[in-house]
């Protein structure tokens, strides 16, 4: 399955269309722009059969240029950049901000003994204190 959007023509014509199409092919409606775009799940052998739907005027699992888009609203168009920054999140890696750190690295604590271990070391430092 993949996220795919889908930017309906310039008056938002096919809405209903383009949603029943998504059942028909098993994919299911994340997100819906009314009456500009649709955000949905597909199965991804079957992306080519919604794109082949007259309503639909473009399909994308990707990032989108925003270049040939002057026509559409500035709705669609705010569509358009606001998948373009999820695909980019999408596809970054990560971020892996403590990785490779010791686990005493200099402005980090260490991570708290499980409670019977804590109670075992706070009798053991009892036990040294008396033998003092």
């Amino acid at each position: 399955m993949r996220e795919t959007f889908v930017l309906l023509g310039p008056q938002g014509e096919g809405m209903e269309s383009v949603v029943q199409a998504i059942e028909v092919i098993s994919g299911r409606v994340l997100l819906s722009f009314p009456p500009h775009a649709v955000v949905a799940l597909l199965p991804a052998e079957r992306i080519d059969e919604l794109r082949a739907n007259p309503a639909a005027r473009l399909v994308s699992t990707e990032e989108i240029a925003l270049e040939g888009l002057e026509a559409a609203s500035s709705a669609a168009r705010m569509a358009v950049a606001a998948w373009n920054e999820h695909v980019v999140r999408r596809n970054r890696p990560p971020e892996r901000l403590f990785e490779g750190l010791a686990w005493d690295a200099p402005g980090r604590l260490a991570p708290d003994p499980p409670p019977h271990v804590r109670e075992m070391l706070r009798r053991r430092e009892q036990e040294m204190q008396g033998d003092s």
